[in-house]
């Protein structure tokens, strides 16, 4: 009996700590992880036909942010769990963002990152069942 593949997650994180952090504990949970420092750069490993099942993005990075990576990402590449970091958490309605409700999960820093890995997990079970 084959087990399922691993997800693929992609985390864009400029702050190397919790870049760290998120990938250790996403790996723990049994996804295959890959971790870059900005948005430029996440979209560069999107672009490079790597088929990621997760985008987890910071919001403020430099070169290109968390929210412009987004809308690449909707346009252009097939990523249907987008978790979307961010310090403002009351500031932002993730709704607004893109124009298909319930695609960005928003989770406000400090946040636990098992608090991330039940997101994730809740929203690829979810779109399973859809």
């Amino acid at each position: 009996m084959n087990a399922a593949p691993k997800k693929r997650v992609l985390i864009a994180e400029d702050d190397p700590v919790l870049r760290h952090l998120l990938q250790f504990t996403l790996d723990r949970a049994g996804m295959e992880v890959t971790a870059v420092a900005n948005g430029q750069l996440a979209w560069d490993a999107i672009q490079s036909a790597e088929n990621f099942d997760v985008l987890v993005t910071d919001h403020e990075m430099p070169v290109l942010s968390g929210v412009e990576l987004i809308g690449r990402v909707v346009e252009k590449a097939p990523i249907s769990v987008i978790v979307l970091c961010t310090a403002k958490g009351f500031e932002i309605d993730p709704d607004r963002i893109v124009d298909r409700p319930g695609l960005v999960s928003l989770v406000s820093k400090p946040f636990s990152p098992k608090q991330l890995v039940s997101i994730i997990e809740e929203r690829l079970e979810k779109n399973a069942t859809d």
